[in-house]
């Protein structure tokens, strides 16, 4: 799991959990980038679904329950994903599923192997999961103390080839709220792992992703 504040999810990178089986898909996919001015977006091409709803709803329910701070938690068992998109992120064949209910619950699934294998998930109310133009996943958000957290997952044939997530601090001086820094991590063998500022951004996406809810395409999973 990857936990918003210390950065513990993006330890899926280095170990993520088989789910369900299912059925694969047979056709290839691509992504599309537009630009409308100065606003640039990905638009993910349609894929059919790899596997059957029910997979897709059993691995769902088996995110359970996530406590969050003041006793409020997130269930994923009480909230029936509502809508999906299947799609092929890094254009190796295997498709990845996209699924949300209503904010903020989401996850994103790989199928390889007649297998479901989970990628990522919201397990904060403040965290957003977007796509880039390569198919990079995002998960921006507030972490601890209001610092800022932006984490990246690259796949590289369905698997987690690279992951890394950058914090920012705030500190009030004068009055004011002033950064109070930067924090660089990239996951290695050992877990996260902080880095320079060079090394993050040679492996980490320079350019911004388009927010789950904002890309086209989404089919109504309740839908037979």
């Amino acid at each position: 799991m990857i936990f918003l504040a210390s950065f513990a999810l993006m330890m899926t990178g280095c170990n993520r959990s088989k789910l369900k089986d299912g059925k694969q898909g047979e056709k290839e996919s691509e992504q599309m980038f537009v630009t409308e001015g100065d606003l640039e977006y990905t638009e993910l091409k349609k894929m059919p679904l790899p596997c059957d709803k029910d997979s897709l709803y059993n691995a769902w329910k088996q995110i359970g329950i996530i406590e969050l701070q003041r006793k409020k938690v997130l269930d994923y068992k009480q909230h029936t994903p509502t809508l999906f998109l299947s799609t092929d992120l890094d254009n190796d064949g295997n498709y990845e599923v996209l699924l949300r209910s209503e904010p903020p619950y989401a996850a994103i699934y790989t199928f390889v192997n007649d297998s479901l294998q989970l990628i990522t998930y919201v397990d904060q109310a403040q965290l957003g999961l977007a796509i880039t133009q390569e198919g990079i996943i995002l998960r921006n958000g507030i972490g601890a103390n209001g610092s800022t957290v932006s984490e990246f997952i690259k796949l590289e044939n369905s698997k987690i080839a690279a992951s890394g997530a950058s914090r920012e601090t705030f500190t009030i001086k004068n009055g004011a709220m002033v950064s109070g820094g930067m924090q660089y991590m990239l996951c290695a063998d050992s877990g996260m792992v902080k880095v320079s500022k060079e090394e993050y951004e040679s492996v980490a996406p320079q350019q911004n992703g388009t927010y789950l809810e904002d890309i086209d395409g989404w089919e109504d999973f309740r839908k037979p």
